[in-house]
């Protein structure tokens, strides 16, 4: 698919063939293009109003770049990322009626609050900013408000960062987020840094949250328990680029890429595929500035031919109802996923 001017007016946020390259400094190649990070390399997506989509992929993968691409904290190379119909590149979201749409809820709230400020004015602020309440009393009104929709009483609102738990703190950063009044958060790695009892209370407030505010979520994760509670649909990215996306339910019981499963093998036990056979990974992801040709997946990949490492596999449709990007999708369901029955031609 190529990357238009014009969004899909049913999407609250789309990527088309989104790009994003960085350069590498000190690295020269003989005769050649300057070598870049392949970050992002192609992607496209919808999400729908109220829709949650997770991002799913090992550490280095791309996708908080496509997260900061979304919030307007990195320009594209290449292609398009919009939000609710509007440009959300750095020169575009300097206007505050843009920035508001989308909002960043962050892996550490230590570094994305101001630790010398109280809770109020962390909440407060962007109601200021934006010039959603009229005076201070309403913006103290909507500062309750607001703990209370992410179950904090309103006597943290005299309280420090340093005085609450860090659970407690990643609330604050998503009433901060609220505060806006935004269509989308892009969560990336939210509960990253919390311990299991107060991870399972924060999936269920933002599972609350969405279903109450009518939100769209761009979950970024590499937790595979959390992207099955919260989202509806599930893409997994592998250097750089989807290698298969679909509804959560069929990523999890029916997935088709050797990488899906290699993931899912390695998950917990309740997210594991059960009785089907898995795809276990070899070797190392391979360097993001020197990709591999073809498939990328294809160094690690067991069940990779010839034509795995010379022909870059296109999106098609998978039995499980998933999309796939696999050249060997048809041979693989024909062999029951059987090692032995790779060939090299």
């Amino acid at each position: 698919m190529s990357a238009t001017t014009t969004p899909v007016a049913a999407a609250t946020v789309e990527l088309q063939e989104l790009v994003k390259h960085f350069p590498v400094k000190g690295r020269r190649r003989r005769g050649g293009p300057p070598p870049v990070v392949h970050a992002v390399d192609g992607v496209s997506l919808q999400v729908g109003p109220g829709e949650s989509l997770a991002i799913v992929g090992e550490s280095g993968c791309g996708k908080s770049t496509v997260a900061k691409v979304l919030v307007g904290l990195l320009e594209p190379t290449s292609g398009l990322a919009w939000v609710a119909g509007h440009d959300v590149r750095p020169v575009t979201v300097r206007d505050p009626a843009a920035r508001r749409r989308v909002q960043l809820v962050s892996q550490s709230p230590w570094s994305a609050l101001n630790r010398a400020k109280t809770i109020r004015h962390i909440v407060t602020q962007p109601l200021q900013v934006h010039g959603l309440a009229p005076d201070r009393a309403a913006r103290e009104a909507r500062a309750v408000e607001l703990l209370r929709l992410v179950g904090l009483p309103a006597e943290y609102l005299d309280r420090r960062p340093r005085d609450i738990s860090g659970g407690e703190l990643q609330r604050v950063t998503i009433a901060r987020a609220l505060a806006g009044e935004p269509q989308v958060l892009v969560l990336d790695e939210p509960t990253a840094s919390l311990d299991v009892s107060v991870k399972a209370i924060l999936v269920n407030l933002l599972a609350d949250l969405r279903a109450e505010l009518g939100l769209s979520y761009v979950l970024i994760t590499h937790e595979l328990d959390i992207a099955r509670h919260l989202a509806d649909r599930v893409a997994v990215m592998y250097l750089g680029k989807f290698v298969e996306v679909g509804a959560a339910a069929d990523v999890f019981s029916h997935p088709a890429h050797p990488y899906t499963r290699s993931l899912l093998a390695a998950a917990p036990s309740e997210l594991r595929i059960g009785e089907l056979p898995q795809a276990p990974l070899v070797g190392e992801v391979p360097s993001a500035v020197d990709v591999p040709s073809g498939c990328r997946f294809h160094t690690r990949c067991p069940f990779a031919t010839a034509q795995c490492r010379e022909q870059v596999p296109e999106p098609q449709p998978a039995p499980g109802g998933t999309t796939v990007s696999c050249l060997r999708l048809d041979a693989l369901a024909a062999s029951n996923w059987t090692i032995e029955e790779k060939t090299d031609d």
